[in-house]
């Protein structure tokens, strides 16, 4: 089931929201208007749409808690608002949403956007050539197989287990490293080498986030 997160701090708009999703048949996971309650139901559920005001609680902004989000998994969003102001909608778009419905709604145009976000997750990407066996490890590269050091494994393995989202560096340390000391030097090199043998966008580093594997089946 399709799992979806509400970003609004009105409790009647997020209720006749999730009211009219799961007529539909999505799953809700819940709704904030928050971002410290947002990225909690966020990180617990790991929706795959996300339908966010852009004017929050205490003069948040729901662009940029998006752009936040985006940053540990990606999912579709839609944006459902009042404010429909060019310089917000260019701010908008970076986020690269789905939709851009403004308030009151109409329930076909909210319907016409899931629709849309529905045909995106379904048609999603993935990069053919790369194709990895998590039980013996081995990730092959146009049938031809990527010689992985230990430690490389580890670390695409590991971030392979939670395709999507980043994991972080000091997780990534224990789980290679356990509590041997390590310098930013020896993990850096380690990150550079594997980037390198793979040359894709399949492995991403973000510093502060850590390390990621997606667009692979």
């Amino acid at each position: 089931m399709i799992k979806v997160l509400i970003i609004e701090d009105e409790p009647l708009i997020a209720l006749n929201l999730k009211m009219i999703l799961e007529k539909k048949g999505f799953e809700v996971i819940g709704f904030a208007g928050s971002f410290e309650d947002v990225y909690e139901l966020f990180c617990a559920n790991k929706p795959d749409i996300v339908l966010s005001d852009i004017k929050l609680e205490q003069n948040e902004s729901g662009i940029e808690v998006v752009k936040s989000l985006k940053k540990i998994s990606d999912f579709q969003v839609i944006y459902l608002t009042s404010y429909g102001d060019d310089a917000i909608i260019e701010k908008a778009i970076e986020t690269n949403p789905i939709a851009y419905i403004t308030k009151p709604f109409k329930e076909n145009d909210l319907k016409a956007a899931l629709k849309l976000a529905l045909a995106t997750i379904k048609y999603k990407t993935f990069n053919p050539d790369f194709e990895y066996n998590k039980e013996t490890r081995a990730l092959f590269y146009k049938n031809e197989q990527i010689i992985l050091s230990k430690q490389e494994s580890d670390l695409f393995h590991i971030c392979y287990l939670s395709k999507g989202s980043f994991i972080p560096i000091d997780s990534i340390e224990y789980y290679i490293w356990a509590n041997e000391y390590v310098s930013d030097s020896t993990r850096r090199g380690l990150i550079h080498r594997l980037k390198k043998k793979l040359s894709t966008d399949i492995f991403v580093y973000s510093h502060g986030m850590g390390c990621k594997v997606d667009g692979i089946e």
